[in-house]
């Protein structure tokens, strides 16, 4: 009877090893959603901007953007032989720190013969842009990437 008892006992310990083991289990449960990350919670804002809410937020920002990026362009005297009333389209992406690089600037061919220092007062007027506050998602910064419409009118050169 002892035997089988002890006998007992030492299955009993085997069996129970599973509960003892040191592998641990990963107690933290996987979170099954999906992040859209082409949209952020808030948008990047200038400092002018950062107490504005949602829509009024977006809008200051672009507005502030394209105010400074004018003003930049309007201290070159471009000059021109044709009449040009054209759209310029500039891709810039915000990185999570909150600075601007320029990825893409999209101008007719008539600009590009035109105004071919365009695109270099452009980039210079791009650097010059301050640092500031990045887009959110979930509280992280995150890169966002705007396209700003600018338009160049410029009279014809007269002669």
């Amino acid at each position: 009877m002892r035997y089988c008892c002890v006998a007992f006992f030492i299955i009993l310990l085997f069996a129970s090893c599973d509960y003892f083991s040191s592998t641990k289990k990963n107690k933290n449960h996987e979170i099954d959603t999906i992040i859209d990350f082409s949209k952020v919670d808030i948008s990047p804002s200038f400092n002018i901007c950062k107490n504005l809410m949602n829509e009024a937020k977006t809008n200051c920002f672009r507005k502030e953007i394209q105010q400074r990026i004018t003003k930049e362009l309007q201290l070159y005297n471009f000059v021109s032989k044709k009449l040009i009333d054209e759209v310029v389209l500039i891709d810039l992406q915000i990185n999570r720190r909150g600075e601007f690089e320029l990825k893409n600037i999209s101008s007719s061919n008539n600009i590009k013969e035109y105004l071919p220092k365009l695109d270099s007062v452009i980039k210079k007027s791009i650097k010059k842009l301050p640092k500031i506050t990045p887009g959110l998602k979930r509280d992280i910064p995150v890169a966002t990437q705007y396209q700003l419409p600018i338009r160049i009118q410029i009279e014809e050169e007269i002669n």
